[in-house]
């Protein structure tokens, strides 16, 4: 019996180990990039809605471009350098950012085109860490690791966002777009010293065929457990994107909240997905996988439709949020460790990079429609319109798996065996 405990314990590898602390580091970073880019762009450059929405296409437009040829070559080599390389070129890249502030050169079109390489990088990088962990950790470990990691990025949303809005406010979004670039620098160090033997991959030489590069997307679109979540994703995603920029641009400009105030509200919502990655296991495992799931996400996509309520008083918007974004929190903590854990479990480890890179090709591409959206909605109307209308959009998200097998599920194993076996 103790055998079998030990085997579950993640933190017992050290190669987990150090993927856990790189993950942490350059996830720090970028929770701080969150409220920095969108202040750097409001404050400094004084974007309008379009450019703040335009921004946030450029960001995330390469989830809709790169993903699939990116899963491909995630299938075909070795997955720890393309992290490592991920890391070193993301961090040359964001440090372009405040030396151009500092050099009085930066604008607008200068963020988009930084953004939009980064986030090629943040495909490769995220696309490749989905496919290695289950490398570095035995199948029983691997609930465990996925939970650990999503713990730490709760933690880091607890703090890193928290942070970033008070150094924005003691010193600049200059400066923390540096911290931003660092954290991807440490991230690389700590990811070279992982000693884990991968898995021989096909022939890089080999020419890729059109059927190679689509069959992620077809077993994404095959599988019903998998199908039901990349449903709920892209649509969270969509109106997610909607409903943030419309609080951005709402709590600064209408609400008059101060980079600290905006910060809290965000660290309140790592608390709540910090909460949900720590004990999730634990409640699934006492009332079944997907009834807790649906419960999970009935919860937490329900909850932003509570902004309609906010006024124009900063302390009690503050307050507001915070709560709603705590209660947000814990039912998509709980949600996406499961979501991530049966990802990866039902699908065999040929195809593992193409279905993430088809899945985040599909539930990450809505992010920059949903910019271009919200910041086309904020522009006609204003910012709590935009807010309000993405929070109601968020709610029709949980159909999807109220409506699918998933609910049914008893365990992960269930899922796993009925996949296989379909």
């Amino acid at each position: 019996m103790t055998t079998v405990t030990e085997s579950r314990r993640a933190w017992d590898s050290r190669d987990f180990r150090r993927l856990w602390t790189g993950s942490a580091v350059s996830t720090f970073g970028s929770e701080v990039a969150e409220l920095a880019v969108p202040l750097l762009a409001i404050g400094v450059l004084a974007a309008t809605p379009g450019e703040l929405g335009a921004l946030r296409t450029a960001q995330f437009l390469p989830f809709l471009l790169a993903t699939l040829p990116l899963g491909l070559l995630v299938d075909r080599r070795r997955r720890l350098p393309l992290m490592i390389g991920a890391d070193v070129g993301r961090f040359g890249l964001i440090l372009v950012i405040p030396l151009a502030v500092w050099a009085g050169v930066a604008g607008i079109e200068l963020l988009y085109v930084v953004m939009f390489l980064a986030g090629v990088l943040t495909v490769l990088y995220q696309v490749a860490d989905f496919a290695f962990v289950p490398e570095v950790v035995t199948p029983h470990q691997l609930v465990d690791a996925n939970g650990k990691l999503a713990a730490a990025q709760s933690a880091n949303e607890i703090g890193a966002r928290g942070f970033g809005g008070l150094l924005v406010q003691a010193a600049s979004a200059p400066v923390a777009m540096l911290v931003n670039a660092v954290a991807y620098l440490v991230s690389a160090l700590s990811l070279r010293g992982i000693a884990v033997v991968e898995t021989a991959r096909p022939a890089a030489s080999a020419r890729p065929s059109w059927a190679e590069v689509t069959a992620g997307l077809r077993e994404a679109l095959r599988n019903r457990f998998i199908r039901a979540l990349l449903g709920e994703a892209t649509t969270f995603n969509l109106f997610n994107e909607v409903f943030i920029l419309g609080l951005m641009l709402f709590t600064v400009r209408e609400a008059g909240l101060s980079p600290v105030q905006l910060g809290i509200v965000f660290t309140a919502g790592g608390v709540g997905s910090f909460l949900g990655a720590w004990f999730g296991a634990r409640v699934t495992g006492r009332f079944g996988y997907g009834r807790v799931l649906l419960i999970t996400l009935l919860l937490g996509n329900t909850a932003p439709v509570l902004v309609a309520l906010a006024g124009t008083d900063a302390v009690e918007t503050m307050s507001l949020f915070c709560a709603v974004f705590v209660v947000m929190g814990v039912g998509i903590g709980i949600a996406n460790v499961h979501a991530v854990t049966l990802r990866q479990a039902a699908l065999p480890e040929r195809l593992r990079g193409r279905v993430n890179a088809a899945y985040r090709l599909i539930s990450w591409g809505a992010i920059p429609v949903g910019a271009s959206l919200g910041g086309l909605l904020a522009g006609l109307t204003d910012g709590r319109t935009a807010m309000v209308t993405g929070a109601c959009g968020m709610v029709l998200a949980t159909l999807w798996v109220a409506f699918s097998p998933v609910r049914r599920l008893a365990s992960i194993d269930e899922a796993t065996r009925l996949s296989r076996a379909s």
